[in-house]
């Protein structure tokens, strides 16, 4: 419900702009940061691609358990998605996301789309950040 509401913000404010035509974006959503950008692929139809770093591995000695819930997470939700999330060499867990549309979307239309990306992510983004170090 907050992702909607702080989109719907979002939405009214580009609303009231006079002209609205941008493709890219950056937004705080549930302490996550994301960045979004469209673009036009090679055949010509339209490419979203959305990044965010989640937070870090906690280490061994720190925190065991939370550490081997984040990456039984990390392996098992990227079998079942689209998306992709990532674990860096440093323990950095970042997620990553490329959705193919018909063309290039801008203004509103993109954070339309990113809204149902986002509604169909939230799931699984909440419950590995539960188990990260934030950073």
């Amino acid at each position: 419900m907050k992702l909607h509401e702080s989109l719907q913000k979002v939405k009214g404010h580009l609303d009231s702009l006079d002209d609205p035509a941008f493709d890219q974006l950056e937004f705080d959503w549930e302490g996550i940061k994301f960045h979004a950008t469209a673009d036009t692929g090679q055949d010509g139809a339209g490419i979203i691609r959305l990044d965010a770093k989640l937070g870090r591995l906690y280490f061994t000695v720190e925190n065991a358990a939370e550490r081997t819930m984040a990456i039984e997470r990390v392996y098992s939700t990227n079998r079942g998605i689209d998306g992709a999330y990532k674990i860096s060499k440093t323990g950095d867990v970042t997620y990553h996301s490329v959705t193919a549309t018909n063309q290039k979307l801008q203004g509103n239309d993109l954070v339309g789309a990113l809204t149902l990306i986002l509604l169909e992510s939230e799931s699984h983004l909440r419950a590995l950040r539960s188990h990260l170090k934030a950073t």
